[in-house]
């Protein structure tokens, strides 16, 4: 059987600020999703649906003759623990890995149609998605590697040098759309209280990135516990609980092993990111957790892109 796969994500930096146009980090993750033509009709699906219209738009636009699309089946199941979602961008994955299947179908190789099965990709996970989130998640899970993603430009790769991250899950799954609906509630109710927010949120994350792009360790564990907390002051102005308990307990014990940690996308749950200027910190952190009832999981960062599979 051949299939085609795409990797999960994780935030580095730029959560709720990549909105507003500051640049995000984003890392692609060895948890994947497949997709593959099916001889059989598929349950339905909001993200496989948007899919289906995306991609019969992107083949009409090239002027190729109608032909009705197979159905795509999907498997995310590397994206949750105990069927509860890691806060992996499970939606992004499936979204890229179908465009992928239904471009190798068509002919279009996924290494020469790249930009274009993004492009596609991206539009159909907004659609499912009701039009909310930045598309970093798509974006990494079709390139792969890590990279620095700011909104309608280009990305650019990062290599990850000089600072150990350490992932950890916080045992609860979290829902983004809600998170983001309640930020921009806030942003129209109150857009004094929401300037005062997004603000330190915006230069951090600029910060962050560069300090990514240069490779600072120190520079990155300081910003990234500073981001946490500014993370946490959006949370108490929108009325939701963007840093819950689990995260406040793994920035505690980064802090302690000279580290610093921040939740890993929209918060409310899901994944935290600690992060330590050296691996010997990063291993003091992991036998630390091991008398608490954090999860760390194991996840390596900077995985390949969408990528066709041969079984």
């Amino acid at each position: 059987m051949t299939s085609v796969s795409a990797p999960g994500k994780l935030f580095l930096a730029g959560e709720y600020a990549v909105l507003e146009g500051a640049p995000a980090v984003v890392t692609a993750v060895d948890r994947r999703a497949r997709a593959w033509i099916s001889t059989s009709t598929p349950p339905r699906s909001p993200v496989l649906d948007a899919v289906a219209r995306a991609v019969r738009r992107a083949l009409d636009d090239r002027g190729g003759a109608s032909r009705e699309l197979p159905p795509v089946r999907a498997d995310s199941s590397a994206f949750s623990r105990a069927r509860r979602k890691l806060g992996l961008g499970s939606s992004a994955a499936v979204a890229a890995a179908s465009c992928g299947a239904l471009f190798e179908w068509a002919g279009l190789e996924i290494a020469d149609h790249q930009s274009e099965i993004l492009t596609t990709a991206r539009a159909a996970h907004a659609e499912a998605q009701g039009g909310v989130g930045s598309g970093a998640d798509v974006a990494v899970s079709v390139l792969g590697g890590t990279i620095a993603y700011t909104m309608d430009a280009e990305p650019s790769p990062i290599a990850i040098s000089g600072v150990a991250p350490v992932f950890v899950w916080s045992g609860k799954s979290a829902s983004t759309t809600s998170l983001l609906a309640a930020v921009r509630a806030l942003e129209h109710a109150e857009p004094t209280a929401y300037r005062d927010a997004i603000d330190p949120l915006i230069e951090l994350a600029t910060g962050l990135a560069a300090a990514y792009h240069r490779a600072e360790p120190d520079a990155i564990v300081e910003l990234t516990g500073r981001y946490g907390d500014a993370m946490a002051a959006l949370g108490r102005a929108a009325g939701a609980e963007i840093v819950v308990p689990e995260h406040e307990q793994v920035s505690r014990l980064a802090i302690a092993c000279g580290g610093a940690a921040k939740p890993s996308g929209a918060g409310g749950g899901d994944l935290a990111v600690a992060v330590f200027g050296s691996s010997s910190a990063a291993d003091e952190f992991r036998a630390r957790l091991k008398t608490t009832d954090l999860i760390p999981i194991d996840i390596a960062p900077g995985e390949p892109g969408l990528v066709r599979d041969d079984h």
